[in-house]
This record gives structure tokens, sequence and C-alpha cells, in this order.
């Protein structure tokens, strides 16, 4: 399948775009990047710098035009010219759409992130085939009130309710932690169904990057998203377990990330 991509390209880090790309690769997709940003580093990086690249909406059309594009791939948008390019092509989109909001974590917005850019986000999840937030993208989504450390199961569902409101067909919340597991929830019309997995008591960065575009690979391939999402997170702590661990920042190794190998 051809994918397209549109997402932040750091050029230190196994992040973003670099683990789309790597990700859906190794997955027998033919993936097309075309970066919102370019920062210099990961944003854990002290003193990176960042920049838009010229003539986005150009380059967006060239690749359209040589080639027939299965599904979209949204990432980090922060700029209110791109997600209006975005959001005009995706008013005539046939295809699949897979939103991965990047708003913060741990109940804390990152510190770039603004109401517009919140905004922006739930002007287009009516278009997503599904949404991957992490529980403090889908709060600040949803603006639910109710202190983050306090937060249960039956919130994450209250939660994943609200987006399906908000027009998304189908809801992928990641990273609630209960009893020392990060707990998943997928959520749609007609399901709602947890998955469990161990935590891996150290932050690697990029895990968020993986798992979105395990996602994304399913749901292009017809896989229901409910079969596969186990499989999924098997694949990302065995793959974490297995890596070199690091004082200070880790980031994901991209190397074994094929589904079923």
């Amino acid at each position: 399948m051809k994918i397209l991509v549109f997402n932040d390209y750091c050029i230190v880090g196994n992040i973003a775009m670099k683990a789309n790309i790597s990700v859906l690769s190794q997955n027998g997709h033919e993936v097309f990047g075309v970066p919102t940003k370019i920062f210099s580093s990961n944003m854990s990086y002290k003193d990176y710098i960042s920049f838009y690249i010229s003539n986005f909406s150009e380059t967006v059309q060239k690749v359209l035009k040589i080639k027939k594009i299965n599904a979209i791939y949204i990432g980090f948008v922060d700029n209110e010219e791109t997600f209006l390019i975005i959001k005009n092509i995706l008013e005539n989109f046939k295809g699949k759409v897979i939103l991965d909001p990047i708003l913060g974590d741990n109940g804390i917005k990152y510190s770039g992130t603004t109401a517009e850019q919140i905004d922006f986000y739930r002007e287009i999840l009516k278009f997503a085939d599904v949404v991957t937030p992490n529980l403090t993208e889908a709060i600040l989504l949803t603006e639910y009130n109710k202190i983050f450390s306090e937060i249960k199961r039956k919130d994450v569902e209250k939660i994943a309710k609200n987006l399906l409101e908000m027009g998304v067909k189908r809801i992928i919340i990641k990273s609630f932690e209960k009893n020392n597991l990060l707990n998943t929830l997928c959520f749609s019309e007609n399901t709602i169904k947890w998955f469990e997995s161990k935590k891996i008591d150290i932050k690697i960065c990029g895990t968020g990057d993986v798992f979105s575009s395990l996602v994304t690979s399913e749901l292009v391939k017809g896989e229901k998203l409910e079969n596969s999402i186990q499989k999924i997170q098997t694949l990302l702590f065995d793959n974490i377990e297995k890596q070199e661990k690091y004082e200070g920042l880790n980031e994901i190794q991209l190397e074994n990330f094929k589904i079923g190998e």
C-alpha cells in the first residue's frame, strides 16, 4: 500500500517521521513523507532548532499527482497554513486516514502546544478512520475535566465516547497506566476492548510513533484492529526489553518491527 505521511522529521532521534518510514516500510508499504516541520534533534536534546519546508503545498500536490495514495497518516502539525492544506486534501480523499495527534504526555501539554493546535486536530477528527492519542492527548482533545492521576478505566471509556461523537470512526487510547501495567483501549460504535501490557520502567522516546505506525499498517492491510493491538503491544515490549538501555535519554531501536516475525 502507498501511504502519505505528514509528520515532523528529527535529524537526530528515532521518532516521528523517521519511525513512521522505517516501521511502515518494514511491513511492506511504500511511504512518502512530507515533513510538517524539521527539527535538528528530538526535543529532549537541548538547544534544538526547527524550521518549516518551503513549497509544502506544491510538494504534496506533486506527490499526489505521481502516486495513487491508499492512506494518509497525520502526526505533528503546529502551523495553521499546513493544517488548512491537509484539511483541504482530506475533504476529497477516499482512502484510509490515521490521526496521531501530538500534544502532550503524562498529564502535561508539551511546551509548544497551543489552543489553536488542539482546535485544528479537533477539526480533522471527522476525517479519521482511527485516532491514536495517548491519554493526555485524548483529554486535551475532549477537554475532559478530571485530575489526571484520578482517571479510571470508566473515564477513559467516556473520553473515547466523546471522541466518537466528534466524528472519528475508531479510537485507540494508549498509555493509561494501572497496577503498573500499560492499558490500551480500542473503542468504536460496536467495540469496547481493553488490552494490557507489562511496563518497562524507563522512558523510551519513539514508542508512540512505532505503535501508531503498526496500527496504520494493520488498518490498511484490512486487519481488524481489535485482533492486532495485543500483537502490536507484544512486539513493542519484546523489542524494548531486548534493546540496550542507557543512563538518561533512550530512543527506540527501529530494526525489528515487522509484524509476524
